[in-house]
């Protein structure tokens, strides 16, 4: 599923989150229904996880010994071919943590979600406390 897909998703699914306290029945058909949000925002937050696990494989798989820091080794100008190797480095740290970004981003878009859902049922608790016979 594409990043795209998933925030699409996680728009639809905020859009779902109501609660309006009118009879405790309702609101208890309410909280189900929030549990049910929350359940699949986490399983979208996995998905992510996976992405970004991804990324940082692909990331460790980008050999950081380029043919011109081997053959700096080879002619024994080692500490030109150490700041070579960190440069390397440094450009690919620098190019997962972009690659990375958005991910995050939408991450945390879905811990503010459930945060929001969190306070949901909250408000339905105390409604159904003061409301129940």
């Amino acid at each position: 599923m594409s990043l795209a897909d998933i925030q699409n998703q996680i728009f639809n699914l905020s859009r779902e989150m109501t609660l309006s306290l009118d009879a405790p029945q309702s609101v208890k058909l309410q909280v189900k229904q929030i549990n049910l949000i929350i359940k699949k925002l986490k399983a979208l937050k996995k998905e992510l996880n996976l992405s970004i696990t991804q990324i940082n494989q692909q990331a460790a798989q980008s050999t950081p010994d380029s043919l011109v820091s081997v053959g700096l080794d080879l002619f024994g100008k080692r500490k030109l071919a150490g700041q070579v190797r960190a440069s390397t480095r440094k450009a690919i740290q620098a190019e997962k943590l972009s690659l990375r970004q958005p991910y995050i981003e939408t991450k945390e878009t879905i811990d503010r979600i459930i945060l929001e859902a969190e306070q949901l049922k909250l408000q339905a608790q105390e409604y159904l406390l003061h409301h129940s016979a």
